[in-house]
Formats: C-alpha cells, structure tokens, sequence
C-alpha cells in the first residue's frame, strides 16, 4: 500500500514513539519507501540535517521555526487565542490573518515559515517530546495559515495535522467573519442589493472582505469565459490591475488604518468591475442583438480599437449579425473544428464579407482566429 508523504511521515514517527512497555519500533523496508520518505521532508531541511533521520534536529527545526513565527507576529496581541471565550479566540484568528497579511512582505515570510513549520510539526508531534505550550503556539499558526489559505485559495489544507477542535476553530472562525454570507458559494446573493452593500460599508475586516470578492470576482471572469472569452480577457486585464495595487501596498507608509483604507478603495474598485461585467453581460438587449452575436460585435470592436482604425458601432452591429450566421452554417457539423475544408472555407467566406462591409482586410486574419477561438471555447462549454 502506498502512503501519501504525510502519512508515511506520520506512521514512522508514531513507531518511533515509546511508552511503558514499548522502548524501541524497528521499520521493515519491503517496498524501499526509504526514497519516497526522504522525498516527502527534503525540501524543508539540507542531505545534512535531514529531520527524518534524526528526531533531535527535527525538534530543533520545528522550534526555530515557531520561534521565528513569533517573532514575526510580535506586535499582534494573541492573548484572547490562548485565554479568551470560544468567540473571542474565533475573532483573535481572524484578526491574526488580517495582521499576517497586513503587508505583502510579511504574509510571504509568514506562509514560507509555517510551511516549514508544518513540516516539521508532521514529525515532531507524535514523538510526544513537544510541551503543550508548543502545541498550541504551533496549532495558533497553523490555524491562521488555513485562514488565509481559505481566504485566497478556497481550501484550508493544514487542518488534517491539527486536532479536532483547532480544525473545528478554523472553520467556525470563516463563517464568523460574516463575509461568506455575503460572497460565500453555496448560495446566489444579489451582490448589489441596498442590504448587502450597506452590510460590506459596515464590514471591519479589510483584507478578509477584499480576498472575498477578489475569489467572486475570479469565479464570475471564468464563468464569463465560457461564453465570451474575448470580454473574459478584457476584464481579466483590469482586475490584474487591483490586484497588483493590492500586492504593492508595502510601499504605504504603514499605519494599520491607512492600509485599511486603501484595501477598502480596492474592494470598492472590485464591487466596480463586479457591476461593469454584470452590465456587460446584459448589454446586447441595449445594443438590440442577441447574446451569441455580441461575441462576434466585442471581437470586432476589440481589433478595431487595439489597431485604432476608423469603423462605426452600427456596422459593427450589422457585421457581427452576419458573422453569427456564417459561422452557424459551418459549425453546425459536430467535427466542424477538425475538418481543415470547413475551416479554410469559413475563413475564405469571412474575408469576403468584411470586405463587403468594409472593415480593413489587414485584420482578416486576426478576426478569423479570434472568431475561430470563441466558436470552439463556447461549443465546448455549452454543448
């Protein structure tokens, strides 16, 4: 039976543990997992202090790193972690988070080292040679670093290594915030309702409302995509943007709250972008076409505004109308995007009209594959 790397971690160190009645454990090597071992923790020590081979150096790996964690986070009071009601040790994780991720530079030093934290925790913890002290300090990082993996990711990996009630904290402390209800993915909710808008104003957690509607924000690009890639890519371009805002917020002069302000500015910028491409979506009624033939109008407009040539909407309109038809004729046999004749006729026949309609034929060929793209992408998402 192969054992996932953690798992194989996990399973020598409890032999490895001793009690009354039990002083040694002895691994019998039928399979040769003695690579794979290696293999599973050589990333987070050198050949020479391999935390495998020698527990002693484990522990003091493991300790380096939960001392440099506290280090790190030196200036956030986690007392109410440690001490405080059960509510009370919810909002202290999610207050964490919010301080971990505070400035880009220290969210990075922060997941690299309870990455490795991780690690060595994996081999360390069942040795029984931790203090509860250890335990939970350690457990205390590893919660937040589910948080923010949550957070940005959509999952919260390390919660397997924690014990039931630390992993029962996390996840009490993500609903707590209240943003899921607001952005969660369970369930639809009008996003720019009067209650749900004047419930984001109120929201106090900066970061947390921001990496919320970033994921929604990613989740609608995508959904997008399926049926019309070139807009997809266009918003995709502008929330890069945020984004990078978001990342550069280290060259703030930090105070908490000015940092909170900024953040806020952004998650505004998103509920912005959220709004342009729920407009977008609905702009053919507008136009007065139909939704597949506002794919063909934005590609049109896209080359005619990326190459800055002269070409009315209206014609755009009546262009992209004509192309809708075309391209319905030839793709309407099921191995249409294999067969080389179809193609070459499309693209023949499409050339023609744009030359009847007088859209600049040094584009032929860009408009041809961009239209190619989409027919392909949206067949396959919505046949």
């Amino acid at each position: 039976m192969t054992l996932p790397k953690h798992t194989l971690i996990q399973t020598i160190s409890r032999v490895n543990r001793v009690f009354d009645g039990k002083d040694k454990g002895i691994v019998v090597d039928y399979i040769g997992f003695k690579n794979a071992m290696l293999e599973a923790v050589k990333k987070y020590g050198s050949p020479q202090e391999n935390p495998v081979d020698e527990l002693k150096i484990s522990l003091t790996l493991f300790r380096n790193h939960l001392a440099l964690l506290s280090e790190l986070t030196i200036n956030f009071d986690a007392e109410k972690f440690f001490v405080g009601t059960p509510f009370e040790r919810l909002n202290c994780l999610n207050a964490a988070a919010e301080f971990v991720q505070t400035k880009k530079d220290t969210e990075i030093r922060f997941m690299s080292l309870s990455k490795k934290l991780k690690a060595t925790y994996l081999i360390v913890y069942p040795s029984g040679e931790l203090s509860e002290a250890e335990t939970i300090h350690a457990q205390f990082f590893l919660a937040i670093r589910s948080i923010i993996f949550k957070q940005i990711k959509g999952s919260a990996p390390d919660t397997e290594i924690m014990n039931r009630a630390v992993e029962k904290m996390v996840e009490e402390a993500l609903k707590c915030t209240g943003i899921e209800n607001i952005v969660g993915e369970e369930k639809s909710v009008d996003l720019f309702s009067e209650d749900v808008l004047r419930e984001l104003d109120t929201f106090k957690m900066p970061i947390t409302k921001f990496n919320a509607l970033l994921k929604l924000m990613k989740k609608n690009i995508a959904a997008y995509d399926r049926n019309n890639k070139i807009k997809a890519i266009e918003f995709d371009k502008r929330l890069k943007k945020i984004v990078d805002n978001y990342n550069s917020r280290d060259k703030l002069v930090f105070v908490n709250e000015v940092v909170g302000d900024f953040v806020d500015q952004l998650s505004d910028k998103l509920i912005q972008l959220l709004r342009d491409l729920e407009d977008d979506k609905k702009s053919f009624e507008r136009l007065g076409i139909i939704y597949e033939e506002k794919v063909f109008f934005d590609i049109l407009v896209a080359v005619r505004d990326d190459h800055a040539f002269p070409y009315a909407e209206e014609k755009c309109l009546a262009l992209a109308k004509e192309i809708k038809k075309l391209v319905d004729d030839k793709s309407k046999f099921a191995d249409w995007a294999n067969r080389i004749d179809i193609k070459a006729q499309l693209e023949s026949n499409l050339a023609v009209m744009l030359y009847k309609h007088g859209y600049p034929p040094e584009w032929d060929e860009e408009v041809f594959n961009k239209i190619i793209e989409q027919t392909e992408n949206f067949k396959k998402h919505n046949d």
